[in-house]
């Protein structure tokens, strides 16, 4: 059993380093000016500058820009924060150098998740604050007589615990972890249980506090707040109880954590198209009733119903289980009164009452293979159906488009042999005037050289009477000598 201050002393232990952090400044208006924050986009760290070092940093802690935090990583106990303690800030250099905010958070959160003191802890203390929102609770816890000011959140994801009330002394059991948008360090809580004066835990194995050597508790099981202790005597044998006596009087499991184990799984199973709900109404013959977890598709059709009890407790949940499956025709079931899913009872509705125990494997299997819910295979046959319409009317558009292809190639391949034959006569028509215009050339040069003839006929004959040729023909053969 752990202190509030034991655990912050680890905590701080193992985060304490120098660190180089990058990222964009935000101040809070009505925060001290010693304090600001380091953003990038949903994640934040809070950074403190010590006394006297304020003025010299004034000019780069504007709102919006983007600097370079020089400084230690240390704890904030008293808002159970985390936070860089500044030597000194710097403009962001391009690229900007030191690690960015979100490297920082996810090395804390890496340390933390790797550190085994920090799990599945137990941890006493005062319940200081308490805040309820819709589907968590939240509340501080400090020492019960340790130093003022060490606090720790804790995160419970039920309805708030009656026994967390400001004042009270009770004992946690959860996991450290880190929540980056607000630069906190939290307990995950699993379990609440109340301590005794003296700081020991107090046995309530059902709820009374009476179990002590000699005594035995009377209460009825099913109302039982488990935290209890291994003084615990044997139980009555009860038919409506899976556990043995010594193992339900150590088992911590509650029927609002069992169902949020139940929850939690289906989420992990992450099947396309079926999202895990809680407390689910259910109509069989004349009455109703509410399925504690069920997972169902995005119209509301069943695929896998739960039912949940505490602590190993059976009642007539089993028969409720077959009941919701047979009234809603759902494949598989689940009935789980442990938060462990290896002691959960695995079914598969076969129909008519027939309800066959599988193990988690085919359970598993079948269930990421394909639901066979009669709604959503209605809802797959009418989605096919209009997807085959769909295909119908496109392959309508297509026809059309094809025919028209069709009749553009038919006239295209006419148009192409009309104007084949066009060429062949231009051709044709080419030689024919090719001829035609060498004939007219011939004719044109034969009548041309019958003109010159007679001239040139009249021409040597007066030359042979005025003896000119032999005048050029003794000239040449002067030459040649």
């Amino acid at each position: 059993m752990h202190s509030v201050s034991e655990i912050t002393h680890i905590l701080s232990g193992i985060i304490n380093r120098e660190v180089s952090v990058t990222g964009t400044v935000s101040v809070d208006d009505d925060g001290p000016q010693s304090v600001f924050w380091l953003m990038q986009r949903e994640k934040r760290i809070r950074c403190f500058i010590p006394d006297g070092n304020i003025p010299q940093f004034g000019s780069s802690l504007t709102p919006g820009n983007t600097v370079v935090v020089n400084g230690q990583i240390t704890l904030f106990p008293n808002f159970s924060q985390y936070q860089i303690k500044v030597k000194n800030v710097q403009e962001a250099g391009v690229p900007p150098n030191g690690v960015s905010v979100t490297q920082i958070t996810n090395q804390i959160s890496d340390l933390v998740a790797e550190t085994s003191e920090l799990h599945n802890i137990r941890i006493q203390g005062k319940v200081l604050e308490v805040f309820q929102a819709a589907e968590v609770s939240n509340w501080e816890l400090g020492d019960v007589d340790g130093p003022e000011g060490i606090r720790i959140k804790c995160v419970d994801h039920v309805p708030i615990n009656p026994l967390v009330r400001i004042g009270n002394n009770v004992s946690i059991r959860g996991d450290v972890s880190i929540y980056p948008p607000q630069s906190l360090y939290q307990i995950d809580v699993t379990g609440v249980g109340p301590i005794t004066e003296n700081g020991k835990e107090q046995c309530q194995c059902s709820g009374c506090a009476q179990c002590t050597s000699g005594n035995q508790c009377n209460r009825p099981r099913e109302t039982a707040n488990f935290e209890s202790c291994d003084r615990c005597l044997s139980y009555p044998s009860d038919e409506l109880y899976a556990l043995c006596p010594e193992c339900y009087a150590v088992n911590p499991d509650r029927e609002d954590l069992v169902k949020k184990a139940v929850y939690d799984y289906f989420k992990k199973l992450q099947i396309n198209g079926f999202f895990p709900n809680r407390e689910s109404p259910i109509q069989f013959g004349s009455r109703n009733g509410n399925a504690d977890v069920v997972l169902t598709d995005a119209n509301g059709s069943f695929a896998v119903i739960a039912e949940c009890k505490g602590a190993g407790y059976i009642g007539h949940g089993i028969k409720q289980l077959k009941s919701y499956l047979s009234a809603t025709d759902t494949q598989f079931g689940i009935f789980a009164n442990r938060a462990d899913p290896k002691h959960w009872e695995f079914y598969e509705n076969r129909r008519r009452n027939w309800f066959d125990p599988i193990d988690r494997s085919k359970f598993e299997t079948g269930v990421v293979k394909g639901i066979a819910t009669r709604e959503r295979l209605e809802d797959e046959i009418r989605h096919l159906e209009g997807k085959m319409m769909e295909l119908k009317d496109r392959r309508c558009e297509l026809d059309t488009t094809v025919n028209q292809i069709t009749q553009t190639k038919c006239h295209l391949t006419e148009r192409t042999s009309n104007l084949t034959q066009q060429i062949e006569a231009l051709e044709n028509y080419k030689s024919e005037l090719h001829e035609e215009i060498h004939r007219e050339l011939d004719d044109l040069l034969e009548e041309k050289m019958q003109r010159l003839e007679r001239p040139l006929s009249y021409l040597k004959i007066e030359l042979q009477k005025r003896g000119i040729v032999n005048w050029f023909k003794n000239l040449f053969s002067k030459e040649k000598e």
